[in-house]
């Protein structure tokens, strides 16, 4: 059986800092699946084309601060590569 890890992380404020000064503009939402009550979206850096159902925001609004507020029943996520910004 292969050892599977999960690519997502939690964002995080570190995260939104990174990516403000690696020239982030914006930060599309795409909802993921639901898990014992709790709802998961990613984070999806510089998309600024929402497809159905998904939300942008810039990356300096009050939204996206917003989302690094703790809550049981939703979670923001970003995929490890999203993370692997060369500098």
């Amino acid at each position: 059986m292969e050892n599977q890890t999960n690519p997502y992380v939690l964002f995080n404020a570190d995260i939104l800092k990174d990516w403000k000064s690696n020239g982030v503009n914006y930060v599309k939402i795409v909802e993921l699946d639901s898990y014992n009550g709790c709802q998961f979206f990613e984070l999806v850096p510089n998309s600024e084309i929402p497809d159905s159902g998904e939300t942008i925001y810039n990356i300096d609004s009050e939204d996206v601060s917003e989302l690094l507020e703790k809550s049981d029943k939703v979670k923001f996520l970003v995929h490890e590569i999203y993370l692997e910004e060369e500098d």
